[in-house]
């Protein structure tokens, strides 16, 4: 698990005020609406931005720095970020840019944990609007960049007709998942030809949440390719379009093709916002199985959830626990003793729903 998170610091961002948060192979959030679940998940969206250079946009479509700035400039005038991945370590300081309502890099460096000199931290840009990371050629920032690189939280929400998955796109964009999944069927297609492995365990989860699903099915034309599928009672063999799909098969899918992609090219750590939206109950858990499949394999799962069937498959300290209070986002991660005598009588989502734990509103 070397490349996984292992520890995240955040002062100033959205809700969250100050956070010092140890991480575990699987992270669950639970928590009332508004406790501040999504800006922890958001966070992750801020960390592809900044290695992708796309910060300034991503600002400006977030409604500026005072869309981002705990309770706005005239509070907070900086956010403050911090990752570590086993020994190495990347340090983040976005400041308010008064002139632009924008927030500048005024810190942006790299660190390794075990040097002689633990006050060794080189600077990958100073003072400006986009980080240097990508391109840095300092060694000690090369696992940082590399995270902040596979960095993506994913939403698969958006199963309408005008989805874009469901849409023609480039073949030949298949690297990696999107974080929306409109490029499901260039990626399901390179699976099939070059890793049929995997292709083939994808295709047998979809199966177990949809019996009647035989295949996935693609039409290409010239550079372009669509995502089809095949029913096993279909006798004509012509095929389905992919807006034939239910939301929550459609869901599931891009779900199972996260999950169950080469380990190779899996992120490190995967982040996804409310996965249980449109799923059956014999769905979640398959998703629980393929989430602790996903752990046991050196790799990493943060999700939020508002799911008590999903939470019921997971253990006690997965679980980290998001409250609200006087302004601020709290988050504490528990452990058995927080349960204690109940564990004999609950499981962690009864007793979540029961208000043993918190994350419940305060009314």
């Amino acid at each position: 698990m070397d490349n996984n998170l292992s520890r995240i610091k955040i002062k100033g961002f959205k809700s969250i005020k100050v956070l010092d948060l140890k991480m575990k192979p699987i992270n669950v959030l639970i928590g009332a609406n508004g406790s501040g679940k999504s800006n922890f998940i958001s966070i992750f969206r801020l960390f592809e931005n900044i290695h992708n250079k796309r910060l300034q946009k991503y600002l400006i479509n977030g409604g500026g720095a005072d869309g981002f700035l705990h309770f706005g400039s005239k509070v907070t005038e900086k956010i403050s970020v911090y990752v570590k991945i086993k020994k190495n370590e990347y340090h983040a300081t976005l400041s308010k840019n008064d002139e632009q309502d924008t927030l500048t890099i005024t810190d942006n460096a790299g660190f390794y944990s075990q040097l002689s000199d633990v006050n060794y931290n080189p600077s990958i840009s100073y003072d400006s609007f986009e980080s240097g990371i990508a391109d840095s050629d300092k060694s000690i920032v090369k696992y940082s960049r590399k995270y902040l690189k596979e960095c993506k939280l994913y939403h698969f929400h958006d199963t309408s007709s005008t989805a874009k998955f469901k849409t023609w796109r480039d073949i030949n964009s298949n690297q990696s998942l999107a974080s929306f999944a409109e490029n499901l069927a260039p990626f399901l297609y390179r699976l099939k030809q070059d890793f049929n492995d995997d292709y083939q365990n994808i295709l047998s989860a979809v199966q177990t949440v949809a019996p009647y699903f035989q295949d996935f099915d693609f039409s290409i034309n010239g550079e372009n390719i669509l995502l089809r599928w095949q029913h096993k009672n279909d006798l004509s063999n012509l095929g389905f379009s992919a807006q034939a799909l239910s939301d929550g098969t459609a869901r599931f899918i891009c779900m199972a093709t996260l999950f169950l992609q080469p380990k190779d090219m899996r992120p490190a750590t995967i982040v996804l916002d409310e996965p249980e939206i449109g799923l059956h109950p014999a769905a979640l858990t398959v998703l629980s199985d393929m989430i602790k499949a996903v752990s046991n394999d050196e790799g990493q799962v943060i999700i939020s959830t508002q799911s008590v069937e999903l939470a019921n498959h997971f253990e006690v300290d997965d679980f980290i626990v998001v409250n609200y209070e006087n302004g601020e986002s709290k988050f504490e991660r528990l452990s058995e003793k927080d349960l204690g005598s109940w564990m004999k009588s609950y499981q962690v989502g009864e007793a979540w729903s029961e208000g043993l734990l918190g994350g419940e509103p305060e009314w």
